[in-house]
């Protein structure tokens, strides 16, 4: 690894000492020769130690062992950091009091699973009152979906360390997968505590890194102007006075924005360095974006399992080896279709990617013929 960062002294020893980790080569000998360093951090160098290591790597998740257990030995450095107070309205105040609530659904679904275990046989009926509360967390999703939409991009703009979200993308992806197998019936019940206990540590996982490493590095690199502003619009009315001209017609773009708006499609449209440059906001739209997201490699707008496929498709349509990709999914009980179309100008260059997303489900379900209102 090379590392040609202006790191200080003590980051440069957690970077070695995760090193030693992901090599399997740090036992209770080198804690010690490390521990001076790993006891007295802070969350800045912890996340640019682990900027260095994940951001030479092609499978984060691979790393995910590691990363945990080189926090588990810079937690009292965590823990002994003071927390940051974050202003009232603040995008990380609402985050924070969104943690808040997930730290009591924790402790309530220890304390209940505690409860059922020492009820005698532990039976699939004592066990319904759990699935019930872990069913009913809603809040879990919603809180991943603002992270990865709303923080994530204001971090990785204002943080030049941010590789850390990558692998935590996968660690939400994979909570929430193992949500579904907790409410899954399991034919032993060693199976279902295995699940839920992997569950369990996830979500205790995911809030102690929220709270004690990316909250406060982000918010001391995030400036107020991106903290609650959204990219610059051009005023409605002199936004009326421009049209979009065509052969086929001309529209102002006042409509032409509307039209977006009802189109059953969202529509995003990537560059030709493959960042984000427009999507449509209709009211039904089926993967969240946030007005952050405009100026994002969109690489960083997917979860790691992903990238490779975003990858192969921009290079096929760069090198001009195709032209459209077609995917379709179950998201959420709706039948979703995808396409992804290569722009070209006249001469064939390559001006970027359009990506179409549709809830098909309707159109799935037609059957026979349709003439009359």
């Amino acid at each position: 690894m090379s590392l040609q960062q202006n790191y200080n002294s003590r980051t440069l020893r957690l970077i070695e000492y995760l090193g030693l980790l992901i090599a399997k080569q740090a036992g209770k000998a080198e804690f010690h020769l490390y521990e001076g360093d790993l006891r007295s951090t802070n969350p800045f160098e912890v996340n640019e130690a682990l900027d260095a290591v994940l951001s030479a790597s092609d499978d984060v998740e691979s790393l995910a062992e590691p990363v945990a257990r080189f926090i588990r030995a810079v937690s009292k450095a965590l823990d002994a950091y003071p927390e940051p107070l974050y202003p009232k309205g603040h995008l990380l105040a609402e985050l924070e009091s969104e943690n808040a609530a997930l730290e009591r659904f924790s402790a309530r679904m220890q304390q209940l699973s505690l409860q059922v275990r020492k009820e005698e046989g532990s039976s699939r009926q004592n066990l319904a009152a759990l699935k019930d509360l872990v069913a009913s967390t809603d809040l879990l999703g919603s809180h991943y979906v603002r992270l990865q939409n709303e923080l994530f991009p204001l971090f990785e703009k204002t943080q030049a360390h941010h590789s850390c979200v990558k692998l935590m993308w996968a660690l939400q992806d994979r909570t929430l997968a193992l949500k579904k197998e907790v409410l899954a019936d399991h034919a032993l019940l060693a199976l279902f505590w295995k699940v839920f206990g992997q569950f369990f540590f996830l979500v205790q996982t995911l809030l102690y890194r929220e709270r004690q490493i990316l909250f406060p590095v982000a918010y001391q690199s995030m400036v107020e102007a991106e903290e609650r502003s959204v990219p610059s619009m051009i005023d409605k009315k002199e936004l009326a006075k421009h049209l979009f001209v065509s052969p086929t017609g001309s529209l102002d773009f006042v409509v032409l924005e509307q039209i977006f708006k009802l189109l059953p499609l969202d529509v995003a449209f990537i560059d030709s360095e493959d960042r984000v440059a427009f999507y449509s906001d209709p009211p039904h739209r089926i993967f969240p974006r946030s007005p952050h997201v405009i100026g994002r490699l969109v690489q960083n707008c997917h979860p790691p399992k992903s990238v490779g496929t975003v990858e192969k498709i921009l290079t096929s349509f760069r090198e001009g080896g195709e032209d459209c990709a077609e995917f379709y999914l179950s998201v959420g009980g709706r039948f979703v279709h995808i396409e992804y179309f290569a722009v070209r100008s006249a001469d064939g260059s390559y001006l970027g990617t359009l990506e179409v997303t549709q809830d098909a489900s309707h159109l799935r379900a037609l059957e026979g013929e349709k003439r009359l209102l």
